[in-house]
């Protein structure tokens, strides 16, 4: 489980209607829309940190290959992205000693400072699998985001090509880039969020 190797901040993932008042604290919200085709595998909040993570319809806790999380630190204003996906990518390093980062460029996606990586994961100490990670965080005004799209598998070489196509890459990158942040108070919430 992602949650035994990098488990930082957390969010449930809700409907786009119903996340409103769910788990985020003040205004903000995070407009996240689930991928069709997959089910909610684990769901947890302990004080300001929660984290939902969701399979593939037919993937398990002892077998996926493919996982979303979405994470959220509430009431962590204006945090640092970089400063939250160094420490994500240490704690990755403790249990992946063959791994490899790569920052990724993110243009024009909303208001709020973001940054996302890729983390290659060669094999997991906790695993024993090959793990390959999207992470995309978001410096919210009021709560800190991080979501994960990763893929688990034989192990690699993390120096190598990612085992990954190029454009499976894009459209989960796509996917992550187009998950966005508003605030209720300054009105740039669209209709269906409820307060």
């Amino acid at each position: 489980m992602i949650r035994t190797t990098l488990t930082l901040l957390a969010i449930s993932l809700l409907p786009l209607a119903d996340l409103a008042a769910e788990e985020s604290a003040g205004s903000e919200q995070l407009l996240f829309t689930e991928p069709e085709n997959w089910v909610q595998l684990y769901a947890d909040r302990e004080g300001n940190l929660s984290t939902t993570e969701y399979v593939p319809k037919g993937q398990t806790e002892d077998d996926w290959k493919e996982m979303l999380s979405v994470q959220i630190a509430v009431d962590t204003p204006d945090a640092d992205p970089n400063e939250m996906l160094t420490r994500a990518a240490m704690f990755l390093a403790k249990s992946c000693p063959d791994y490899r980062l790569q920052p990724i460029e993110l243009g024009g996606v909303g208001d709020y400072p973001t940054l996302a990586l890729m983390l290659m994961c060669g094999k997991s100490t906790v695993s024993g699998h090959g793990e390959f990670t999207i992470l995309r965080a978001i410096a919210g005004k009021q709560n800190f985001y991080l979501l994960q799209k990763i893929w688990r598998g034989t192990p690699y070489q993390a120096g190598d090509d990612p085992p990954v196509s190029l454009d499976e890459r894009k459209i989960w990158l796509g996917y992550l880039a187009f998950q966005t942040v508003c605030d209720l108070e300054a009105g740039t919430c669209p209709a269906n969020v409820a307060e």
